[in-house]
Protein backbone atom coordinates (compact mmCIF):
# COMPACT_ATOMS: atom_id res chain seq x y z
CA UNK A 1 0.00 0.00 0.00
CA UNK A 2 2.65 2.38 0.91
CA UNK A 3 4.62 1.48 -2.19
CA UNK A 4 1.59 2.16 -4.44
CA UNK A 5 1.02 5.64 -2.92
CA UNK A 6 4.61 6.52 -3.37
CA UNK A 7 4.42 5.62 -7.06
CA UNK A 8 1.32 7.74 -7.56
CA UNK A 9 2.94 10.71 -5.77
CA UNK A 10 6.02 10.47 -7.86
CA UNK A 11 3.97 10.22 -11.02
CA UNK A 12 2.01 13.33 -10.01
CA UNK A 13 5.18 15.36 -9.36
CA UNK A 14 6.70 14.38 -12.67
CA UNK A 15 3.54 15.41 -14.50
CA UNK A 16 3.64 18.84 -12.82
CA UNK A 17 7.22 19.30 -13.80
CA UNK A 18 6.49 18.46 -17.43
CA UNK A 19 3.57 20.83 -17.43
CA UNK A 20 5.70 23.63 -16.01
CA UNK A 21 8.42 23.01 -18.54
CA UNK A 22 5.89 23.13 -21.37
CA UNK A 23 4.35 26.36 -20.04
CA UNK A 24 7.73 28.08 -19.68
CA UNK A 25 8.76 26.97 -23.16
CA UNK A 26 5.53 28.31 -24.63
CA UNK A 27 5.94 31.70 -22.89
CA UNK A 28 9.55 31.96 -24.04
CA UNK A 29 8.43 31.22 -27.60
CA UNK A 30 5.83 33.99 -27.44
CA UNK A 31 8.37 36.51 -26.04
CA UNK A 32 10.96 35.67 -28.71
CA UNK A 33 8.31 35.88 -31.41
CA UNK A 34 7.27 39.33 -30.15
CA UNK A 35 10.85 40.52 -29.99
CA UNK A 36 11.53 39.23 -33.48
CA UNK A 37 8.38 40.87 -34.75
CA UNK A 38 9.33 44.23 -33.20
CA UNK A 39 12.88 44.05 -34.58
CA UNK A 40 11.57 43.24 -38.05
CA UNK A 41 9.18 46.20 -37.90
CA UNK A 42 12.00 48.65 -37.06
CA UNK A 43 14.44 47.13 -39.52
CA UNK A 44 11.91 47.36 -42.37
CA UNK A 45 11.03 51.02 -41.68
CA UNK A 46 12.48 53.72 -43.99
CA UNK A 47 12.72 56.87 -41.86
CA UNK A 48 12.14 60.26 -43.45
CA UNK A 49 14.76 62.68 -42.08
CA UNK A 50 13.91 66.02 -40.51
CA UNK A 51 14.28 69.22 -42.52
CA UNK A 52 16.39 71.79 -40.69
CA UNK A 53 15.79 75.53 -41.07
CA UNK A 54 17.31 78.64 -39.45
CA UNK A 55 16.21 82.23 -39.00
CA UNK A 56 19.54 83.54 -40.33
CA UNK A 57 22.25 82.43 -42.73
CA UNK A 58 24.84 85.05 -41.75
CA UNK A 59 25.53 86.70 -38.40
CA UNK A 60 28.21 88.90 -36.79
CA UNK A 61 28.60 88.23 -33.06
CA UNK A 62 29.71 90.97 -30.67
CA UNK A 63 30.39 91.03 -26.93
CA UNK A 64 28.03 93.97 -26.50
CA UNK A 65 25.11 91.79 -27.70
CA UNK A 66 26.13 88.66 -25.77
CA UNK A 67 22.76 88.31 -24.00
CA UNK A 68 20.67 88.91 -27.13
CA UNK A 69 19.09 86.13 -29.22
CA UNK A 70 21.31 85.28 -32.20
CA UNK A 71 19.59 82.53 -34.19
CA UNK A 72 16.81 79.96 -33.96
CA UNK A 73 17.01 76.48 -35.49
CA UNK A 74 13.83 74.46 -36.07
CA UNK A 75 12.90 71.16 -37.73
CA UNK A 76 10.00 68.78 -38.21
CA UNK A 77 9.85 65.37 -36.58
CA UNK A 78 11.76 62.52 -38.15
CA UNK A 79 9.18 60.05 -39.53
CA UNK A 80 9.94 56.39 -38.77
CA UNK A 81 6.57 55.11 -40.00
CA UNK A 82 5.52 54.27 -36.45
CA UNK A 83 5.49 55.98 -33.07
CA UNK A 84 9.00 56.32 -31.66
CA UNK A 85 10.51 58.24 -28.74
CA UNK A 86 13.09 60.31 -30.60
CA UNK A 87 16.03 62.20 -29.10
CA UNK A 88 17.26 65.16 -31.15
CA UNK A 89 20.61 66.92 -31.08
CA UNK A 90 22.21 69.65 -33.20
CA UNK A 91 25.73 69.16 -34.53
CA UNK A 92 27.99 72.06 -35.50
CA UNK A 93 31.20 71.69 -37.49
CA UNK A 94 33.69 73.73 -39.45
CA UNK A 95 32.96 73.62 -43.17
CA UNK A 96 34.73 70.71 -44.86
CA UNK A 97 35.48 68.85 -41.60
CA UNK A 98 32.62 66.37 -42.22
CA UNK A 99 31.46 66.92 -38.61
CA UNK A 100 34.61 65.34 -37.17
CA UNK A 101 35.02 66.69 -33.61
CA UNK A 102 31.64 68.39 -34.00
CA UNK A 103 30.13 70.41 -31.16
CA UNK A 104 26.84 68.76 -30.13
CA UNK A 105 23.89 70.25 -28.26
CA UNK A 106 21.45 67.65 -26.87
CA UNK A 107 17.83 68.78 -27.03
CA UNK A 108 15.77 65.74 -26.03
CA UNK A 109 12.38 65.71 -27.76
CA UNK A 110 12.49 69.44 -28.61
CA UNK A 111 12.33 70.41 -32.27
CA UNK A 112 13.59 73.97 -31.86
CA UNK A 113 16.74 75.54 -30.43
CA UNK A 114 17.20 79.26 -29.80
CA UNK A 115 20.81 80.36 -29.16
CA UNK A 116 21.98 83.63 -27.68
CA UNK A 117 24.95 85.50 -29.13
CA UNK A 118 27.12 84.24 -26.27
CA UNK A 119 26.01 80.61 -26.76
CA UNK A 120 26.58 80.65 -30.52
CA UNK A 121 29.96 82.33 -29.97
CA UNK A 122 31.03 79.50 -27.64
CA UNK A 123 30.06 76.97 -30.32
CA UNK A 124 31.94 78.90 -33.03
CA UNK A 125 35.09 79.05 -30.89
CA UNK A 126 34.87 75.34 -30.02
CA UNK A 127 34.65 74.24 -33.66
CA UNK A 128 37.71 76.36 -34.47
CA UNK A 129 36.37 79.41 -36.29
CA UNK A 130 38.82 82.29 -36.37
CA UNK A 131 37.96 85.23 -34.15
CA UNK A 132 36.67 88.45 -35.74
CA UNK A 133 36.59 86.85 -39.18
CA UNK A 134 33.60 85.63 -41.20
CA UNK A 135 33.78 81.83 -41.56
CA UNK A 136 31.43 79.09 -42.73
CA UNK A 137 29.96 76.63 -40.25
CA UNK A 138 27.88 73.54 -41.04
CA UNK A 139 24.84 72.57 -38.96
CA UNK A 140 22.66 69.43 -38.96
CA UNK A 141 20.16 67.66 -36.71
CA UNK A 142 20.61 64.07 -35.54
CA UNK A 143 17.58 61.94 -34.64
CA UNK A 144 18.18 58.87 -32.49
CA UNK A 145 15.71 56.28 -31.16
CA UNK A 146 18.32 53.92 -29.72
CA UNK A 147 17.98 50.16 -29.77
CA UNK A 148 21.00 49.76 -31.99
CA UNK A 149 19.26 51.60 -34.85
CA UNK A 150 21.46 53.98 -36.83
CA UNK A 151 20.78 57.72 -36.25
CA UNK A 152 19.05 59.69 -38.98
CA UNK A 153 20.51 63.05 -40.06
CA UNK A 154 18.78 66.10 -41.50
CA UNK A 155 19.95 68.26 -44.36
CA UNK A 156 23.12 70.31 -43.71
CA UNK A 157 22.74 74.07 -43.34
CA UNK A 158 25.64 76.41 -44.07
CA UNK A 159 25.75 79.57 -41.98
CA UNK A 160 28.36 82.34 -42.01
CA UNK A 161 29.46 83.34 -38.52
CA UNK A 162 31.84 86.09 -37.40
CA UNK A 163 32.69 85.18 -33.79
CA UNK A 164 34.50 87.18 -31.15
CA UNK A 165 37.02 85.86 -28.64
CA UNK A 166 36.71 86.19 -24.87
CA UNK A 167 40.46 86.52 -24.80
CA UNK A 168 43.20 86.07 -27.39
CA UNK A 169 45.00 82.71 -27.53
CA UNK A 170 48.37 84.31 -26.75
CA UNK A 171 50.04 84.99 -23.41
CA UNK A 172 51.84 87.83 -25.10
CA UNK A 173 53.17 88.90 -28.50
CA UNK A 174 56.77 89.33 -29.67
CA UNK A 175 58.68 91.95 -31.67
CA UNK A 176 61.12 90.62 -34.27
CA UNK A 177 63.30 92.46 -36.79
CA UNK A 178 66.48 94.47 -37.15
CA UNK A 179 64.79 97.38 -35.37
CA UNK A 180 64.62 95.26 -32.20
CA UNK A 181 67.27 93.93 -29.85
CA UNK A 182 66.87 90.31 -31.02
CA UNK A 183 67.16 91.05 -34.74
CA UNK A 184 65.39 88.68 -37.13
CA UNK A 185 65.95 85.66 -34.87
CA UNK A 186 62.38 84.64 -34.08
CA UNK A 187 63.58 82.59 -31.09
CA UNK A 188 65.07 85.75 -29.53
CA UNK A 189 62.09 88.02 -30.21
CA UNK A 190 61.15 90.69 -27.65
CA UNK A 191 58.05 90.02 -25.47
CA UNK A 192 55.60 92.90 -25.22
CA UNK A 193 53.07 93.84 -22.52
CA UNK A 194 49.26 93.72 -22.29
CA UNK A 195 46.69 96.36 -21.47
CA UNK A 196 45.05 95.37 -18.14
CA UNK A 197 41.79 97.01 -19.27
CA UNK A 198 41.55 95.06 -22.53
CA UNK A 199 43.26 91.68 -23.06
CA UNK A 200 43.21 92.19 -26.85
CA UNK A 201 45.49 95.24 -26.71
CA UNK A 202 49.24 94.64 -26.67
CA UNK A 203 51.71 97.44 -26.10
CA UNK A 204 55.42 98.12 -25.83
CA UNK A 205 57.31 101.32 -25.00
CA UNK A 206 61.06 101.14 -25.53
CA UNK A 207 64.04 101.88 -27.71
CA UNK A 208 64.20 100.78 -31.36
CA UNK A 209 66.98 100.78 -33.92
CA UNK A 210 66.40 102.28 -37.31
CA UNK A 211 65.03 99.44 -39.40
CA UNK A 212 62.04 97.12 -39.65
CA UNK A 213 60.03 94.82 -37.43
CA UNK A 214 57.02 92.51 -37.33
CA UNK A 215 54.95 91.08 -34.51
CA UNK A 216 54.73 87.35 -33.74
CA UNK A 217 52.10 85.39 -31.86
CA UNK A 218 54.36 82.49 -30.84
CA UNK A 219 58.05 82.69 -29.96
CA UNK A 220 60.15 80.85 -32.54
CA UNK A 221 57.44 80.71 -35.22
CA UNK A 222 56.74 82.93 -38.25
CA UNK A 223 53.01 82.56 -37.90
CA UNK A 224 50.72 83.81 -36.53
CA UNK A 225 52.21 87.18 -37.53
CA UNK A 226 51.20 90.80 -37.91
CA UNK A 227 52.84 93.17 -40.35
CA UNK A 228 51.98 96.39 -42.11
CA UNK A 229 48.92 96.51 -44.37
CA UNK A 230 50.37 99.56 -46.15
CA UNK A 231 47.72 101.97 -44.88
CA UNK A 232 48.52 102.43 -41.21
CA UNK A 233 46.96 99.23 -39.92
CA UNK A 234 48.09 95.66 -39.37
CA UNK A 235 47.81 92.72 -41.77
CA UNK A 236 47.37 89.32 -40.13
CA UNK A 237 49.12 86.16 -41.30
CA UNK A 238 47.46 83.14 -39.72
CA UNK A 239 49.73 80.36 -41.04
CA UNK A 240 53.03 80.19 -42.86
CA UNK A 241 51.10 79.18 -45.98
CA UNK A 242 49.45 82.62 -45.99
CA UNK A 243 51.07 85.67 -47.65
CA UNK A 244 53.90 87.29 -45.69
CA UNK A 245 52.87 90.88 -44.79
CA UNK A 246 55.15 93.90 -45.13
CA UNK A 247 57.23 95.05 -42.15
CA UNK A 248 56.59 98.03 -39.92
CA UNK A 249 59.34 100.62 -40.33
CA UNK A 250 61.29 102.69 -37.80
CA UNK A 251 62.57 105.66 -39.77
CA UNK A 252 64.74 107.09 -36.97
CA UNK A 253 66.24 105.23 -34.01
CA UNK A 254 64.71 106.22 -30.68
CA UNK A 255 61.94 105.50 -28.22
CA UNK A 256 58.49 104.58 -29.49
CA UNK A 257 55.21 103.18 -28.19
CA UNK A 258 53.74 100.34 -30.24
CA UNK A 259 50.08 99.39 -29.78
CA UNK A 260 48.31 96.52 -31.57
CA UNK A 261 44.61 95.82 -31.04
CA UNK A 262 43.68 92.27 -32.08
CA UNK A 263 39.96 93.03 -32.18
CA UNK A 264 40.28 95.01 -35.38
CA UNK A 265 44.02 94.77 -36.19
CA UNK A 266 44.43 98.49 -35.58
CA UNK A 267 48.06 99.55 -35.11
CA UNK A 268 49.89 102.63 -33.94
CA UNK A 269 53.56 103.61 -33.71
CA UNK A 270 54.15 106.82 -31.73
CA UNK A 271 57.44 108.52 -30.76
CA UNK A 272 58.01 108.58 -26.99
CA UNK A 273 60.09 111.13 -25.07
CA UNK A 274 62.15 109.12 -22.60
CA UNK A 275 64.52 112.00 -21.75
CA UNK A 276 63.09 112.45 -18.26
CA UNK A 277 62.92 108.75 -17.43
CA UNK A 278 65.05 107.75 -14.45
CA UNK A 279 67.84 105.23 -15.07
CA UNK A 280 68.10 102.56 -12.37
CA UNK A 281 71.25 100.65 -11.51
CA UNK A 282 69.37 97.49 -10.65
CA UNK A 283 65.80 96.24 -10.31
CA UNK A 284 64.74 92.77 -9.29
CA UNK A 285 62.03 90.67 -7.69
CA UNK A 286 61.75 90.13 -3.96
CA UNK A 287 59.59 88.00 -1.70
CA UNK A 288 59.65 85.02 0.70
CA UNK A 289 61.86 83.22 -1.84
CA UNK A 290 64.60 85.80 -1.00
CA UNK A 291 63.51 86.18 2.65
CA UNK A 292 62.32 89.70 1.72
CA UNK A 293 65.93 90.87 2.00
CA UNK A 294 68.00 91.09 -1.20
CA UNK A 295 66.42 91.11 -4.65
CA UNK A 296 66.83 88.44 -7.28
CA UNK A 297 68.29 90.81 -9.90
CA UNK A 298 66.70 91.22 -13.32
CA UNK A 299 68.66 91.86 -16.51
CA UNK A 300 68.39 94.77 -18.97
CA UNK A 301 69.77 95.10 -22.47
CA UNK A 302 71.99 97.81 -23.93
CA UNK A 303 69.23 98.83 -26.33
CA UNK A 304 66.50 98.89 -23.68
CA UNK A 305 67.83 99.99 -20.27
CA UNK A 306 64.28 100.50 -18.94
CA UNK A 307 62.98 96.98 -19.58
CA UNK A 308 64.00 94.30 -17.07
CA UNK A 309 63.78 90.52 -17.46
CA UNK A 310 64.32 87.43 -15.33
CA UNK A 311 63.72 83.72 -15.87
CA UNK A 312 62.65 82.47 -12.44
CA UNK A 313 61.16 79.29 -10.98
CA UNK A 314 59.04 79.51 -7.84
CA UNK A 315 59.07 76.22 -5.93
CA UNK A 316 55.75 77.02 -4.23
CA UNK A 317 52.91 79.50 -4.31
CA UNK A 318 54.29 82.79 -3.10
CA UNK A 319 54.17 86.60 -3.16
CA UNK A 320 56.51 89.09 -4.78
CA UNK A 321 57.21 92.70 -5.65
CA UNK A 322 59.54 94.59 -7.95
CA UNK A 323 62.17 96.59 -6.04
CA UNK A 324 65.39 98.50 -6.59
CA UNK A 325 68.53 96.90 -5.17
CA UNK A 326 69.25 99.73 -2.73
CA UNK A 327 66.18 99.32 -0.52
CA UNK A 328 62.45 99.87 -0.15
CA UNK A 329 62.36 103.53 -1.18
CA UNK A 330 61.17 102.42 -4.60
CA UNK A 331 59.12 99.27 -5.06
CA UNK A 332 56.13 98.28 -7.18
CA UNK A 333 53.27 95.94 -6.43
CA UNK A 334 49.78 95.31 -7.73
CA UNK A 335 47.66 98.27 -8.76
CA UNK A 336 44.95 97.11 -6.33
CA UNK A 337 43.92 94.08 -4.32
CA UNK A 338 41.48 93.21 -7.11
CA UNK A 339 44.26 92.87 -9.67
CA UNK A 340 47.09 91.47 -7.58
CA UNK A 341 46.60 87.96 -9.00
CA UNK A 342 46.92 89.04 -12.63
CA UNK A 343 49.86 87.82 -14.70
CA UNK A 344 49.99 91.17 -16.47
CA UNK A 345 49.08 94.76 -15.74
CA UNK A 346 50.52 98.06 -14.54
CA UNK A 347 52.37 98.09 -11.24
CA UNK A 348 51.71 100.65 -8.53
CA UNK A 349 54.40 102.22 -6.35
CA UNK A 350 54.22 100.59 -2.92
CA UNK A 351 51.18 98.55 -4.02
CA UNK A 352 50.04 95.21 -2.54
CA UNK A 353 52.11 92.09 -3.09
CA UNK A 354 51.59 90.08 -6.26
CA UNK A 355 50.26 86.58 -5.66
CA UNK A 356 52.20 84.10 -7.82
CA UNK A 357 51.48 80.41 -8.37
CA UNK A 358 54.22 77.79 -8.25
CA UNK A 359 56.02 77.44 -11.58
CA UNK A 360 58.56 78.84 -14.00
CA UNK A 361 58.09 82.29 -15.53
CA UNK A 362 59.76 84.82 -17.77
CA UNK A 363 59.09 88.01 -15.81
CA UNK A 364 59.26 91.42 -17.52
CA UNK A 365 58.99 94.91 -16.01
CA UNK A 366 59.10 98.29 -17.76
CA UNK A 367 60.21 101.00 -15.33
CA UNK A 368 58.92 103.77 -17.65
CA UNK A 369 55.30 102.65 -18.01
CA UNK A 370 55.33 100.24 -15.03
CA UNK A 371 53.84 97.49 -17.23
CA UNK A 372 54.65 93.98 -16.06
CA UNK A 373 54.01 90.49 -17.39
CA UNK A 374 54.69 86.96 -16.14
CA UNK A 375 54.94 84.52 -19.05
CA UNK A 376 54.49 80.91 -17.99
CA UNK A 377 57.06 78.43 -19.27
Amino acid sequence: MYRFKMIILIGFNMKSIYNNIFLLSFLAFIQVACEKDQTLTIAKSNATASTLAATKTSIVLTEADAAQDAITFSWNATDYGFSAATNYSIEFGKKGANFVDAKTLDLGSNKESKLTVAALNVVANQVGLEGFKASEMEVRVKADIGGGIEPVYSNVLLIIVTPYLDKPPYQTLYLVGDATEGGWNNSAATPVFRDPADPFIFTYTGAFNQGYFKILGVLGQWAPMWGSNGSGGAAFRNTEADPDPDSFQIMTAGYYTVILNLRNNSFSLTPYNAGAAKLYNSIGIIGPFTNWSDIAPMAKSTLNPHVWTIDYTFSEDTEMKFRIAEGWDENWGAESNATENNLYGIGAGGGPNFKVKKGRYIIRFNDITKHYILITK
